[in-house]
């Protein structure tokens, strides 16, 4: 339906002109009714066929087709077979002519000589509920149209969340890009000073042997000491780089790739864990753990990654702000076939409006100091979603810090959660 139109279009089917007339005449009183005259059954039905017509009052006594067999007729396509009909007669009077109307679809069955005000007043009747039926199907349409653009907007918002979230993935793995780099800075650069002064002694000896001056006992022992202890620190430096390389390799494919497998959970968060801490090397602010060894899970180790990052974070941006120190605690309890982690921190805590708020999407109480107010968001959706878990914030007093407890199966869910 393209437009709401509530004209009312009744068809009076009779083969007397003046018959026509005066129902014609009587139902101009009602208001909005559009009248149009048959004088057979045929002549009905065409009209049925170039009009979308509202009510009929059909005359039962027609000479051709009658209107027991019109009723008939427009009972056998869909397109009349809805339509009213209001069977009038001077003639058939019987019970029996009554049941067959009625058979034949007959709504109501009057009998002439018919009171003026009863037959208005059920055409009115009519008339009003097609109203109301045309109202409300342009109401549904009208819903339908509303629920397609909502949907629309939905779907657009989602993909721009997905963005976002995305956005936050990748800006939180450059952060740590960003430590583990200026991390490697002091390693490798111990390793190539020490190989530098490796190289020296080792032309100093060569240019000895060359000159065939001899080598002296002395000489040789330093030679040997110094080479031990260059040794020693390369190989210390080698792996303290290997080991920022290989944690930094595994969060990097676990934060960028929600990917089931079995693992380790204390091997995880100590990884996650430990490129955190670069990033806070020069800071007064420390993470301490306290995790249970041998707890295995069958789940996506990405996901807690990036949960924990971001409660790290949240800790050092909000928890921490304006403090000289801080401290954050990660602890984990195995119960039966799933784990508790307590992630807490010293910091300013939370009132209990921020609380209350702090897990809806683009809430944040730095507005206009960076950050989507996505990440806690995120950290819900993964917990209660993926995870098949819960979390929960306990309501300490502020300034008492924050405390978040998480219990995560040890199993994941084959289907999604919602939370």
């Amino acid at each position: 339906m393209d437009e709401f139109d509530p004209r009312f279009t009744i068809i009076i089917a009779d083969d007397n002109p003046s018959n026509r007339l005066t129902l014609k005449a009587l139902l101009s009183r009602l208001p909005g009714c559009d009248i149009i005259e048959a004088a057979s059954g045929e002549a009905t039905l065409m009209a049925t066929m170039e009009h979308e017509c509202n009510l009929i009052l059909l005359d039962i006594h027609m000479p051709g087709m009658n209107g027991f067999e019109t009723a008939d007729h427009l009972q056998m396509t869909a397109r009349t077979r809805n339509i009213p009909i209001i069977f009038i007669t001077a003639v058939y009077r019987a019970d029996e002519f009554i049941s067959r109307g009625y058979a034949v679809g007959a709504i109501d069955y009057l009998v002439k000589p018919i009171d003026d005000n009863l037959l208005l007043n059920r055409v009115r009747q009519y008339q009003h509920l097609h109203s109301r039926e045309l109202a409300l199907e342009w109401r549904t349409q009208d819903l339908q149209q509303t629920n397609q653009r909502l949907q629309k907007a939905l779907d657009h918002l989602q993909h721009t969340q997905d963005k976002l979230v995305q956005s936050e993935k990748l800006a939180a793995l450059g952060s740590i890009v960003a430590a583990v780099a200026h991390e490697l800075n002091t390693p490798i650069g111990n390793c190539l000073t020490v190989a530098s002064t490796l190289e020296h002694k080792l032309h100093e000896f060569e240019s000895a042997l060359t000159n065939q001056q001899g080598i002296k006992r002395s000489q040789l022992e330093d030679y040997l000491t110094t080479s031990r202890m260059a040794t020693q620190l390369m190989l210390h430096g080698l792996e303290r780089t290997a080991d920022l390389v290989s944690n930094f390799k595994q969060v990097a494919i676990d934060q960028t790739n929600t990917q089931r497998r079995h693992f380790d959970l204390k091997e995880t968060i100590v990884g996650v864990v430990s490129l955190m801490s670069v990033s806070l090397r020069k800071t007064a602010y420390q993470i301490r753990t306290d995790l249970t060894e041998g707890i295995q899970m069958d789940s996506y180790p990405g996901p807690i990654d990036q949960i924990l990052s971001n409660l790290i974070n949240n800790s050092v941006i909000h928890g921490f702000h304006g403090r000289p120190s801080g401290d954050i605690s990660i602890r984990t309890i195995p119960e039966g076939d799933s784990v508790t982690l307590l992630y807490s921190d010293n910091g300013c805590g939370m009132s209990k409006e921020v609380r209350e708020h702090v897990f809806d999407p683009f809430f944040t109480t730095r507005l206009g100091e960076g950050g989507s107010g996505l990440g806690m968001n995120i950290c819900y959706n993964l917990i209660t979603g993926l995870l098949g878990g819960s979390i929960e914030i306990l309501p300490l007093e502020p300034e008492r810090g924050s405390t978040f407890v998480v219990n995560l199966p040890l199993v994941a869910p084959t289907t999604l959660q919602h939370g």
